[in-house]
């Protein structure tokens, strides 16, 4: 007996993409994070203050990964989709570079699909296209 695999179907012929430039300066950004909470817990280490070095894995390499693994995923089927790759994308910098709201920030991840949503259908159609020509190819 044969089973033909699963296969999903997009309607759209055209993928969406966050521009290549946007990704790499979110790149730049998220690696000039990752050495500045890095050299903070070596510096607290050394003053004898082990938390942040221990908390290091789980606070900054672990949401660093996520964001390289956003980074490179290239192809949407939709511009929703890319939008909310680059919310996401945005607010995994934001939980990096601020420790003391990485709770709250995590916890807010459903805020940036609704902001995605909101923007898609209540924002002006002049407004969305230029704001879309500038971050999505």
């Amino acid at each position: 007996m044969h089973v033909a695999p699963l296969a999903i179907k997009c309607n759209s012929k055209h993928m969406h993409r966050v521009k290549l430039s946007v990704v790499f300066g979110m790149g730049v950004i998220a690696a000039i994070v990752f050495a500045w909470r890095a050299y903070f817990a070596i510096t607290d280490l050394v003053d004898g203050d082990q938390t942040a070095f221990l908390t290091f894995p789980l606070s900054v390499v672990l949401p660093v990964t996520i964001f390289a693994f956003l980074a490179t995923r290239r192809s949407m089927t939709s511009q929703e989709g890319a939008l909310m790759q680059l919310g996401a994308m945005m607010q995994i910098l934001l939980i990096i570079a601020l420790p003391s709201f990485a709770l709250y920030l995590t916890l807010g991840f459903p805020v940036v699909f609704l902001m995605v949503e909101l923007f898609e259908t209540r924002l002006p159609n002049s407004l969305k296209t230029a704001i879309k020509s500038r971050f999505i190819a």
